[in-house]
């Protein structure tokens, strides 16, 4: 499962972009949240009309939305625990003046920017800085843990240059050495700009500079209004897409974040189709067809034996499987087939 965790400085916009992805609004006064989005996909919504199908399931996402962070945070890590385990950050920075003011006095998203990952770099400090106490103070002189430390107090020397995991080449064997402990500064960032609805559209000095950082570093960028997405999220079907136009807006802003969330960790969406479901999978970019059969279901994998594979682009334009297969369009395939984006796939097994 896709796991995200939401971060931010206070009054950033992250809790209502958090409602927004999940139509979840969690109760004030707790450090974090956790709910499923669901992964809008126009092609689901085809293939839905096409089959009609007593259930319709889009891909999913797990968000945790935690606490806004501030300065000194990242020293207790034991705060960021909830997000630990998340795949990726969607890391919201304000860019919006709004109606309460922001904590630190005034709008500085490339501020905000550098403060949020230097908590997540102090957090990563400290919880390397605990395991090397731990090491150090056991009584034993080969105890478990001995051999980690080079590697540690090399990730100490990394953190100290104020450099995120990411950038830190390790062998194999460091790799090895490091399980079990996860890095904030290692996770990619999808950064969320959260604008005035007056600036949507536009590419302030600032924004380039952020836009740059991104591009550095691998991550994603977009730019939204959570306000605007808010009052969007109130309005019929039919509202929404005059509104859209008239904003000049393809789709919202939370359609956009849950499927970049795929794209930053290099998933792919696979499908399944039938009267009696039409569902979304997600898989890892390179995923095998065998791989695909255990994203399913475990017995799937472990019974397979070969994969009917038409393609989302071939089904829509001919109209039918049938039509596909008279086009000689379907692959019968094995369990080393590299599955593709939109591949629409029926798994044979005998378990």
């Amino acid at each position: 499962m896709l796991t995200c965790g939401i971060v931010g400085l206070p009054q950033s916009g992250k809790t209502t972009l958090f409602t927004l992805l999940t139509n979840y609004t969690p109760p004030e006064g707790k450090p974090s949240a956790i709910a499923m989005a669901n992964v809008p996909d126009s092609r689901v919504d085809r293939l839905s009309a096409m089959y009609q199908p007593r259930k319709t399931v889009y891909g999913q996402i797990q968000v945790t939305d935690l606490a806004g962070l501030s300065e000194g945070t990242g020293k207790s890590a034991a705060f960021l625990d909830s997000i630990r385990p998340a795949q990726a950050l969607i890391h919201v920075i304000r860019a919006f003046e709004g109606d309460y003011p922001h904590p630190l006095g005034s709008i500085d998203p490339i501020r905000d920017f550098n403060i949020v990952n230097h908590e997540l770099l102090l957090a990563d400090m400290a919880l390397v800085e605990t395991r090397l106490d731990r090491i150090k103070s056991s009584s034993k002189t080969k105890g478990p843990g001995k051999e980690q430390l080079p590697v540690l107090e090399k990730c100490m020397e990394h953190l100290l240059d104020e450099k995120p995991m990411s950038l830190l080449p390790l062998t194999e064997e460091e790799q090895q050495q490091l399980q079990g402990l996860i890095f904030f500064t290692d996770k990619p960032q999808l950064l969320v700009v959260n604008l005035d609805e007056a600036d949507l559209g536009t590419t302030p000095q600032w924004l380039d500079k952020l836009m740059a950082i991104s591009q550095e570093k691998g991550w994603r960028l977009l730019t939204l209004s959570a306000q605007i997405e808010k009052e969007i999220s109130q309005l019929s079907t039919e509202e929404q897409k005059v509104f859209l136009e008239e904003l000049n807006i393809l789709e919202p802003g939370t359609a956009l974040v849950a499927r970049e969330a795929y794209t930053l960790l290099g998933l792919i969406a696979f499908f399944t189709v039938g009267s009696d479901e039409v569902r979304a999978w997600a898989l890892k970019q390179g995923g095998t067809a065998v791989d695909a059969a255990g994203t399913i279901h475990s017995d799937l994998a472990r019974g397979f034996i070969r994969a009917d594979v038409l393609s989302y682009e071939d089904l829509i334009q001919l109209g039918s499987e049938a039509a596909v297969k008279e086009k000689g369009l379907a692959q019968l395939v094995g369990k080393d087939y590299i599955v593709q984006d939109g591949d629409i796939v029926h798994i044979r097994f005998n378990v």
